[in-house]
């Protein structure tokens, strides 16, 4: 299941990880190796904070249909393993309708958390929004 899930969602994280990198300034890199700094101290110094958005762009982009998803689970382990998208499934076809709704709603809540935990705040400062 795991080689299944990573097959299908593995695209969804490289492709903003690699679109920041093709953005991301090539001076920064070089400022970093004339100022001493070895290959590994580049990365993680210059390159790995500057690519965190697409970072953090890739992982909401996994994690929200990777929470949900049941048809992988489902068709890969003939239900053996239980996901959440499974579990909600299930009880929604076994008319454990308010079993099933609470779930939903964990879910919702737990998806909507991390997209706002997630969020920049230079947003915030930037001015218009909401808030």
């Amino acid at each position: 299941m795991i080689f299944g899930m990573v097959y299908n969602f593995l695209p969804f994280m490289i492709y903003p990880i690699y679109n920041t990198l093709q953005k991301l300034d090539k001076s920064y890199v070089e400022a970093a190796q004339d100022l001493g700094a070895n290959p590994m101290q580049v990365f993680f110094k210059a390159v790995l904070p500057l690519s965190m958005p697409g970072i953090v762009s890739g992982i909401l982009m996994v994690f929200m249909p990777t929470i949900s998803t049941f048809a992988i689970a489902e068709l890969l382990t003939m239900n053996n393993i239980k996901l959440f998208g499974t579990t909600i499934q299930e009880n929604i076809n076994n008319s454990m309708w308010n079993y099933g709704a609470a779930l939903s709603l964990i879910m919702l809540f737990l998806i909507g958390a991390t997209t706002l935990l997630a969020s920049d705040d230079k947003d915030h400062n930037e001015g218009g929004g909401l808030w």
